[in-house]
């Protein structure tokens, strides 16, 4: 990445006028006094490669309908990446496309349970994972994770009770988990995994943010260790958590059996949806040749991950904060400083920084807020600046 791309200067620069373009949320959500540090998409914009490839796209006649190769190319691309960076063999003929991971959360829980049957989820959670269970009419059970001095633990011992109940059908596993930023280890995956199995627990695993992750911690995909155990799984992925392409709606699925892949394909193609030339387009372009932009992208989150880590020691020490092991994500944890449910809400009007409400976590949340950290070094100064004089506020 150039200096274009990780700096933000005044509001009047070319890459402010590019951020709070007419297309995204992110920048345009709030008044131009706010630094938006809330929804989950990065201030680079995209790599060259992908620029490139969707131009050549556009440009060359390629919004029409779209041919079967293109859909083969997604899913050959993600084997190739998830063979070349994680050692992990994906079985092609057991893929499906999805135009985001959300909503193929939604055609699983739709397709792997019945209305009034129970889907775990270890909270706190990406929202829509709650909403999901509840838009279905399913019950949600919380496997909340347990948090120590040095991070966020799965509870094993509760998770054994709730799949064990008879009504329980799915667990919706995030990893890396989104919003505390663990990576899972082996041998927690290898617990949950041997768990499920047990029950007979289908485990819907969202690794959307899985090529996001600091050394030492690696991420380790699920379908890796299900084998050991015979446990069920659909890995639900995109390009556009480490490529920034959230806009161009690109997802896959991959069954771990022909029959997990029949209960999904019961709902006919044409009410999934298709998706788009573009998002094709892009995501092949991301997986195939998108490593040097990507490397430079995960220099500046480095970066930034290790300035909050300093800057709340020394600045803010009652924000309670683990420096999180994947995604470009920070929990914040304001409990010590104000009696707040809910301190993103006051943070947005003293501070004028948008975080994401920590309540819409589901429990554990409560006093906390997710900051995103994906800016340039500068833009996370101000911000973290603005909240540090906001605390005696709050």
């Amino acid at each position: 990445m150039n200096d274009d791309t990780t700096s933000l200067t005044a509001d009047t620069s070319e890459l402010q006028r590019r951020l709070r373009n007419p297309y995204g949320v992110k920048w345009t959500q709030f008044d131009s006094e706010v630094i938006p540090m809330w929804i989950a998409d990065m201030d680079f914009g995209v790599g060259e490669a992908i620029t490139e490839a969707l131009c050549d796209a556009v440009g060359g006649f390629g919004l029409g309908y779209s041919r079967q190769s293109l859909y083969d190319g997604v899913i050959e691309a993600l084997v190739k990446r998830y063979q070349t960076k994680f050692d992990t063999n994906l079985d092609p003929n057991l893929s499906l496309l999805s135009t985001d991971v959300v909503q193929a959360i939604y055609l699983a829980l739709s397709t792997l349970s019945e209305l009034g049957e129970k889907i775990v989820v270890q909270s706190p959670i990406y929202p829509p994972f709650i909403d999901a269970i509840r838009d279905l009419k399913r019950e949600v059970l919380y496997n909340n994770l347990r948090e120590t001095e040095v991070g966020f633990f799965p509870d094993m011992e509760n998770l054994e009770v709730l799949c064990a109940d008879q009504a329980t059908r799915v667990l919706l596993l995030c990893n890396p988990h989104n919003p505390t930023g663990r990576v899972f280890t082996e041998l927690e995956l290898n617990e949950i995994a041997a768990i499920a199995a047990r029950h007979h627990v289908v485990v819907v695993v969202d690794e959307i943010h899985a090529e996001i992750a600091y050394a030492p911690h690696r991420h380790l995909p699920f379908s890796k260790v299900a084998a050991k155990f015979g446990t069920e799984y659909i890995l639900l992925t995109s390009a556009s958590k480490a490529f920034n392409l959230a806009g161009l709606r690109c997802a896959v699925a991959n069954f771990s059996s022909k029959r997990l892949l029949a209960r999904y394909n019961s709902l006919p193609f044409h009410m999934r949806g298709a998706v788009s030339n573009l998002g094709m387009v892009g995501t092949i372009a991301a997986w195939n040749s998108g490593d040097s932009w990507l490397k430079g992208v995960m220099a500046q989150l480095g970066s930034n991950r290790t300035y909050i880590s300093e800057f709340i020691a020394e600045r803010c020490a009652g924000i309670g904060y683990h420096q999180p092991e994947g995604t470009y994500l920070a929990w914040l944890d304001f409990g010590k400083v104000t009696a707040l449910d809910d301190p993103a809400e006051r943070i947005g009007e003293v501070a004028r920084v948008a975080l994401s409400h920590g309540v819409t976590f589901g429990p554990g949340g409560t006093g906390r807020a997710r900051l995103n950290f994906a800016t340039s070094s500068a833009n996370l100064q101000a911000g973290l600046e603005r909240i540090a004089a906001s605390l005696p506020l709050l």
